[in-house]
């Protein structure tokens, strides 16, 4: 990943912000998609973990913080396999990791994981509706589940050629429930920045969460035969929903190596605040 970030920003602020925000997402999309490999019985590919996740970081930067017009219809031919011509340094890294990534892949034409990426993209566009008070609690929870089951499913799917519907359907639970922990690590920042979620309407509580998880644990185990490293990482990221929700004055990363627990917990950073 590093050397795609060189050779595509040459402003120096912003290739380390990029970087450092890669890092972070890398060390924790890494580990579901670790846990996902070695519970599937998939090989675990740490190039394509980082690049997935790379591009994810990226992608929802740019979706999130839509500058330009037509992006979202250039993104959109992007992921139908048409010309994407980018017009900035952060879309033409996105452009070189989306190829990369592609040269990379084994899956056909046809493969699942295409589909489920422009569908992905509609819950991306839609939940710039939660920069504001005026939405409903039911669209939230569409949009969330939406946007961090599909994506979930969508990454994994990176591992796993030819994903079965009936595989799409657990993963994109996983992906929800994570999504819905992840709106309690941002529980602060969320509310600050006036971005309407599940955690800022109350409407779920970590019982309820930890409840789903559980049920998690029995249909993945029956799916698989078990479901213990994703189970570890679920248990982890609850726990730490509580702290790392106190913890929002430190902007910067956590060094990875004399605290990779907290750099786990943490924000994994976006390139723009």
């Amino acid at each position: 990943m590093l050397p795609l970030v060189e050779r595509t920003v040459s402003d120096a602020t912003l290739r380390h912000t990029i970087q450092r925000s890669f890092m972070g997402t890398s060390v924790k999309v890494g580990l579901a998609m670790w846990g996902y490999a070695t519970m599937a019985r998939v090989p675990f590919d740490a190039e394509l973990t980082v690049l997935g996740s790379s591009f994810t970081r990226l992608y929802d930067d740019l979706v999130d913080h839509c500058e330009r017009e037509h992006l979202d219809s250039d993104l959109t031919a992007l992921f139908a396999g048409e010309t994407f011509r980018p017009r900035s340094p952060s879309e033409a890294l996105l452009l070189l990791l989306h190829s990369t990534i592609a040269a990379r892949l084994p899956h056909s034409a046809d493969d699942p994981i295409h589909s489920l990426i422009r569908e992905l993209h509609t819950f991306q566009m839609r939940s710039r509706a939660q920069r504001g008070s005026h939405i409903s609690a039911a669209e939230v929870l569409d949009i969330t589940r939406g946007k961090g089951g599909l994506g979930m499913a969508a990454l994994f799917a990176l591992l796993r050629p030819e994903m079965s519907e009936a595989e799409r359907d657990i993963l994109v639970e996983l992906g929800d429930v994570f999504q819905l922990l992840d709106d309690f690590h941002d529980l602060p920042l969320d509310r600050v920045n006036g971005i309407t979620t599940s955690a800022t309407l109350g409407v779920l509580s970590l019982s309820d969460l930890a409840t789903r998880i559980a049920r998690l644990q029995t249909c993945c185990a029956e799916y698989y035969g078990s479901a213990a490293p994703l189970s570890a990482q679920l248990a982890l990221t609850l726990i730490g929903a509580p702290v790392a929700a106190r913890d929002r004055g430190h902007r910067s990363l956590p060094n990875p190596k004399t605290d990779p627990l907290h750099l786990l917990l943490s924000r994994a950073g976006n390139i723009r605040p």
